[in-house]
């Protein structure tokens, strides 16, 4: 659209819900990714995450905290600036100027529809590609060999717990070690392994060992006598690895097209969920405006608290109505459309209450 069509007031009032929105979503992004990033700098400490997954994971995590997290700051970023031009009579001078309530809408609706499509190719076609990188990842991670995750100062233990290995002091790229200690649980006798250096070693099948250097093996049952001890210069363990599985199991990472040919109830709750989210982020932001109202002595964040109540409400019945789906308890044409009503009925509520509908009504049934 040209920008000759565009008020003055339309582009005011268009940039303070546009920059109000990007700040709660920068502030509700970073929120979520401090607590995320903390908790994988702890799992890499740990030795469960190997460093190099740390960004990719970062990274993946993000994009889908922002695709859930933009209905819900652009609902705060409307309810927050009306309520900001309420609280500074801005929008008494725009009324006395003779720009109604109804008019507010066509900036609104500058920002939200945008937004609310963005919203639309992000759910339908990026968020499962981002969902299926996310579960290869995870499968990558889970089927690294146990060396990966080798600690030096520490008991690493194995997978299946069955070996515990010390290692005094490790490269900084893993590959040569010092002073090590193995103990490994047997069937029928245990044993014990020290040597002074090892190194990981790749041969030509890609088959990782571990090779151990100038070291002594104690084999034999704990409390018996019949120990064998054995005296090397090098010794070479296979450390078997998984095969990646690359199969995408999970319904959120199934394309939009796949699930529209699909008949089952859960692809079908799927399906809607994913065409919800832009539905909930144009509604919600209906809902804010009528909301926003305050006066200059409420200030700003007299209505916030019943805004949040409202939104976790909603998202509450959107997941209530999906598993509802997928366990056949209600109708697929039903769905979640039942929780986008409730909505409707509250953005009617609150537009006849701000309008004066319901004063208009009770003077006509008075006169």
């Amino acid at each position: 659209m040209p920008r000759r069509y565009f008020s003055i007031i339309d582009r005011y009032v268009s940039r303070e819900l546009l920059l109000t929105w990007l700040a709660v979503t920068l502030v509700l992004m970073l929120i979520l990714l401090s607590t995320t990033l903390a908790r994988l700098l702890g799992k890499a400490a740990e030795g469960s995450l190997p460093p190099d997954t740390l960004l990719p994971l970062l990274l993946i995590t993000s994009a889908r905290y922002f695709i859930l997290l933009v209905p819900l700051s652009l609902y705060l970023g409307v309810l927050l600036s009306f309520s900001r031009l309420y609280k500074d009579s801005e929008m008494a001078v725009m009324s006395a100027c003779g720009i109604g309530f109804k008019r507010l809408y066509r900036p609104l609706f500058i920002v939200s529809v945008p937004i609310a499509m963005m919203m639309l190719i992000l759910t339908l076609f990026v968020m499962p590609g981002i969902s299926e990188k996310a579960q290869l990842l995870k499968a990558e991670i889970e089927n690294r060999s146990e060396l990966s995750g080798l600690e030096a100062g520490r008991f690493n233990a194995s997978n299946d717990g069955n070996a515990i290995m010390f290692l005094e002091k490790q490269s900084d790229d893993g590959v040569q070690m010092e002073n090590i200690f193995v103990h490994q649980k047997g069937k029928v006798s245990n044993s014990i392994e020290t040597a002074r250096t090892a190194k990981r070693f790749v041969d030509s099948h890609q088959r990782q060992f571990i090779l151990f250097e100038n070291g002594h093996q104690y084999e034999g049952q704990a409390g018996q006598s019949d120990y064998q001890i054995i005296e090397y210069e090098k010794h070479g363990i296979h450390v078997p690895e998984n095969e990646l599985v690359n199969q995408i199991t999970r319904r959120d990472a199934r394309s939009t097209i796949e699930l529209w040919q699909s008949n089952k109830p859960a692809d079908r709750a799927e399906l809607q969920w994913r065409i919800s989210v832009p539905l909930a982020t144009l509604l919600m932001a209906i809902l804010a405006l009528p909301l926003s109202y305050t006066t200059p002595r409420k200030g700003r964040y007299a209505k916030l608290a019943l805004a949040i109540l409202i939104y976790l409400i909603y998202s509450n019945m959107l997941g209530i109505g999906e598993t509802w789906v997928q366990q056949q308890k209600v109708p697929v044409w039903l769905g979640l459309w039942w929780a986008h009503g409730f909505v409707v009925m509250l953005i009617t509520f609150w537009l006849i209450r701000r309008t004066g509908g319901f004063r208009r009504l009770l003077r006509s049934k008075i006169s």
